[in-house]
């Protein structure tokens, strides 16, 4: 009786705001403008969430909705059987954030997800994330070979290009994927690349600077972005085919060029084909 009592309670105090679940999101997005391949994921979970539910009323969640929800999202034998990790951090996280957004506008009473938490096992580590010594040189030594099948130039250059920029940078695969030839460019006697939100999404919405290392000037990467003089490196707009930002073009490169990576037999399930570049970079640094 007295648990009846605390979600009537719970429900009466929300009674009087009116947002709707889809509403809060959409307001919390446009205001905090995440990437649009970001947005795209945040509104799959709370689709989810709502479709879960059954009904799309804020004002009407509790937190022993929210833990239900939880418990159905961990199960194998009702749910999706998702890891702690992912649900915790993924499913939770943007339910999380669009209602403590919600509270912090007026727009609900309360924030049902408050306290809801997954308390995930430590996962068993086997290796380091990322590449060692004999999968990096088994990529870098198949990119300078010539390309086999029938790939466009662009792909051609990716496969070339992208994981040898990858190693000596440490940067995001889908940041080198987006490099246009004028951000290859010479500062103070030195090349290196220009990261910027211009050509694409960057973690930290901010542009960098980054030297190249000599021996990709001596390879002739410059020389190739020097010939292209102006555009994207690794994929051709004009074959563009009306997908959503959420799906650019260079991030559709990175997962070519992941599928080629397993193929190569660099296949750990623990070392993922492009990021692992970043985890050896800053394991070496």
């Amino acid at each position: 009786a007295s648990e009846a009592y605390t979600l009537d309670a719970q429900r009466a105090e929300q009674e009087q705001y009116g947002s709707s679940i889809t509403e809060l999101f959409e307001d919390y997005v446009a205001e905090r403008k995440p990437a649009p391949a970001t947005v795209k994921s945040y509104r799959q979970k709370i689709n989810a969430f709502v479709a879960y539910l059954g009904h799309d009323e804020a004002s009407n969640v509790t937190a022993k909705d929210v833990v239900a929800w939880k418990d159905h999202l961990l199960s194998t034998s009702s749910g999706k059987g998702l890891s702690a990790k992912t649900v915790n951090d993924t499913y939770l996280a943007i339910v999380r954030s669009t209602f403590r957004w919600g509270q912090e506008n007026e727009r609900v009473k309360l924030n049902p997800t408050k306290n809801v938490k997954v308390r995930p096992r430590r996962a068993l580590v086997t290796r380091s994330k990322g590449l060692n010594d004999e999968e990096a040189n088994r990529i870098l030594a198949a990119a300078i070979r010539p390309a086999s099948g029938r790939l466009s130039q662009e792909r051609r250059l990716a496969q070339r290009w992208v994981p040898w920029l990858c190693a000596y940078t440490g940067a995001r695969v889908n940041e080198i994927t987006q490099l246009r030839a004028e951000d290859v460019q010479e500062v103070d006697g030195v090349w290196g690349i220009t990261i910027t939100p211009d050509a694409g999404s960057t973690k930290n919405y901010r542009a960098r600077f980054v030297p190249l290392h000599s021996d990709l000037v001596e390879q002739g990467f410059v020389d190739v972005a020097q010939q292209k003089g102006l555009g994207p490196l690794f994929y051709d707009p004009e074959r563009y085919r009306g997908g959503s930002d959420a799906n650019p073009q260079s991030k559709k490169v990175g997962e070519f060029l992941a599928r080629w990576v397993r193929e190569l037999g660099v296949d750990h399930p623990q070392v993922q084909p492009n990021h692992g570049w970043r985890h050896r970079f800053k394991t070496n640094a």
